[in-house]
């Protein structure tokens, strides 16, 4: 009898617990499927976790270039001050060469006033020396002549000599003077002759000084156009330097505008490592929250495991 009744206890216990079985799957299998979720949920938190770690250093590597890009441009920036400076040193070198060409110049001019004195008295004693060769052949045509006369004055004491001796002793001092004469007609003759030579030796320096005056003349005139010439180079000269003052104006005004733009860049780089931290800042939040995030899943995790015990009891 009392086998019996044990015998029923316990076939109830056992309707029992199938009863409580049944009733308790859907609750197991819920808490079963939440377990799978949650580890699920787990895995994908760490990867998400792992992704913002990655996108952490892209950030990182991007900035790194970004730093160093934005070196290269201060130095670009540098580059563009020096070339800055030697375009100013343009403006020293143009004053320089317009001072020198103006001292040059001045010089020139004086070099030119000079050519011009000399051209007219070289003109002058070309009129002079033409004169003196005028004069030169007058006195030469006045010795051919007082030759000629000396000439016919020796035939007339010859004549007279002629005379005296066919007169006898009256003619005897008629001839002496005769002598005489003739002695001073060959005199001068022989006196003529000699200042001939000198008058043509005078004549041919005269010449030759006068060729050579008009080819000093003449290149006393081919310096005088060099001389314009030389103007004219300084005028070039004086144009190229101001040619180079507009180039380093444009230079000037292309580094202002290149320095403006690099400062632009730079800033804009400066506001990228500013938006930088800041999403470092929300990886650093958005990591925090998933490590608090990872801490509640192994909660959620140890109070899901203590559920289906407690059920089955």
């Amino acid at each position: 009898m009392f086998l019996k009744r044990k015998q029923k206890i316990k076939n109830s216990d056992i309707e029992q617990k199938q009863q409580i079985g049944k009733k308790s799957y859907p609750i197991l299998h819920i808490i079963k499927s939440l377990q799978n979720y949650q580890k699920d949920l787990v895995q994908k938190e760490v990867s998400s976790l792992f992704e913002l770690n990655m996108v952490s250093r892209s950030f990182d590597e991007v900035l790194e270039e970004a730093g160093q890009f934005q070196t290269k441009l201060q130095n670009f920036e540098q580059n563009f001050y020096r070339i800055s400076q030697a375009s100013d040193g343009f403006i020293s070198v143009k004053g320089d060469i317009s001072n020198s060409v103006v001292e040059a110049e001045g010089e020139v001019e004086v070099l030119k006033n000079i050519s011009m004195s000399l051209e007219t008295n070289f003109g002058e004693m070309d009129a002079i020396f033409t004169r003196l060769q005028q004069d030169m052949e007058k006195i030469e045509q006045c010795m051919e002549k007082i030759e000629s006369i000396a000439d016919q004055t020796n035939i007339l004491a010859i004549n007279a000599s002629i005379e005296a001796a066919r007169a006898g002793e009256q003619g005897k001092g008629f001839a002496v003077v005769a002598t005489e004469v003739r002695k001073l007609a060959d005199g001068i003759k022989t006196l003529a002759t000699d200042v001939d030579a000198s008058v043509k030796a005078v004549e041919n320096g005269t010449k030759e000084l006068n060729e050579n005056i008009k080819i000093s003349q003449q290149t006393l005139m081919e310096g005088t156009g060099k001389v314009q010439k030389t103007y004219e180079t300084f005028d070039k000269i004086t144009q190229a330097a101001e040619g180079a003052t507009s180039v380093q104006s444009d230079i000037s005004m292309v580094i202002e505008e290149s320095q403006t733009a690099l400062t632009t860049v730079c800033s804009f780089f400066d506001k990228i490592n500013e938006r930088y931290q800041d999403v470092q800042e929300h990886i650093k939040i958005a990591s925090n929250l998933g490590t608090t995030k990872s801490a509640i899943f192994e909660d959620v995790d140890n109070l899901l495991s203590q559920i289906p015990p407690i059920v089955e009891d």
